[in-house]
């Protein structure tokens, strides 16, 4: 199991501009020091909004990209203007630890790609499809940000996984939308079918104050796709899926055990 706690104090070198607009040093929250401690290195998050995976993910590869020999990090967004947020966050904690003291030798290579020189370390970040990787690749560290919303999310986690080294760090990190092939692949990993460990993480990162507020001004169902109590909550809630939501609600938490079960054998040499 990869030991991520490790990077605690490491992080709080960074500097994190927090919701009100105030520049601080970036000190772990409850739900991400749970997730430090509970990652294995092959991970995959499922969460409500703004609970700060982004930024944990970013800052653990930031950490390596500057003081690890030969790390190769990538992070794929869903679309281009959020990677260009998620390297311009990089970038911000390369500043901040820079203006404590650490020299690095840094070079930009194009608005996607970052190389340290004395490393021999780079930090690739770009929108999913602008980018393919496969068997010639190398890949110590992987994010894929929102991965939810991909346009062929399938395709993509066949090619990009096969990058990423024995010893790698792989993390799969975003809301839901809907039953989509995340759903699929999410609910193999809870049954150990993937490798890879599932975390659920709710709205009980926000006060109820602001929960009740956010209640009134999104309604019910939306409401629940953007801050879910639990993962069906959350996969049912969002996307747009040809059924009514609150229909599928009320089924799905209303199942009923069948009264018996048969198996049915099939002669197949007929």
């Amino acid at each position: 199991m990869t030991n991520l706690l490790s990077y605690k104090t490491k992080l709080a070198k960074f500097k994190i501009v927090n919701k009100d607009g105030q520049a601080v040093d970036f000190i772990t929250n409850k739900e991400q020091d749970r997730f430090l401690k509970e990652a294995t290195g092959k991970d995959i998050i499922l969460k409500s909004r703004q609970i700060g995976f982004s930024s944990l993910i970013l800052g653990l590869f930031t950490i390596d990209f500057l003081l690890s020999e030969n790390s190769r990090s990538v992070c794929i967004s869903h679309d281009g203007e959020s990677a260009q947020k998620l390297l311009d966050r990089v970038k911000y904690f390369i500043k901040s630890a820079e203006e404590k003291g650490l020299s690095v030798s840094l070079k930009y290579n194009s608005r996607q790609e970052m190389v340290n020189s004395d490393k021999n370390s780079s930090f690739y970040i770009g929108k999913a499809g602008s980018k393919t990787f496969g068997r010639g690749d190398t890949l110590n560290n992987l994010h894929l940000s929102e991965y939810a919303w991909y346009d062929d999310p399938e395709r993509l986690l066949a090619s990009v996984l096969q990058a990423v080294v024995p010893t790698g760090k792989c993390f799969i990190e975003t809301t839901a939308n809907g039953m989509n092939y995340f759903k699929t692949y999410w609910d193999k990993s809870r049954a150990g079918e993937t490798g890879y460990k599932t975390h659920f993480f709710d709205n009980s990162h926000y006060s109820k104050e602001f929960l009740n507020q956010k209640l009134k001004e999104l309604g019910s169902m939306l409401f629940k796709q953007e801050y879910p109590t639990t993962d069906l909550e959350a996969f049912i809630s969002s996307g747009n899926p040809f059924f009514d939501k609150e229909a599928l609600e009320h089924y799905l938490k209303n199942v009923i055990n069948p009264i018996k079960e048969y198996k049915t054998y099939y002669d197949l040499s007929l």
